[in-house]
């Protein structure tokens, strides 16, 4: 382990090994006056139901959820079909073939 460390030493350059000693490693604490001032900064979060999704469910202004939801849902189920049906029609492959 001793030897290790060594080898650690003896292959950085003289550089690096003065910001090593100077330099503490990085620490990720944080001061009590900053975890203060977060409430006025964020706030408390809303308790309930549905409070916690990024989304609006009840009370929305223009399109009822359901609606919203089945649609992106049926959007996304039909799309490769209808962007495979498109790409045939362009590549003439609904054409009546005459024999």
């Amino acid at each position: 382990m001793f030897t290790r460390s060594i080898l650690q030493r003896v292959t950085k350059t003289p550089a690096q090994q003065l910001t090593a000693s100077i330099i503490p490693k990085r620490s990720l604490q944080v001061s009590a006056k900053l975890m203060s001032d977060m409430n006025q900064i964020y706030g408390h979060p809303q308790e309930g139901v549905y409070s916690n999704l990024p989304f609006k469910v009840k009370n929305r202004k223009f399109i009822p959820f359901s609606v919203w939801y089945w649609g992106v849902m049926g959007f996304f189920f039909a799309f490769p079909f209808l962007t495979s049906t498109w790409q045939i029609y362009k590549s003439g492959g609904f054409n009546a073939k005459e024999e």
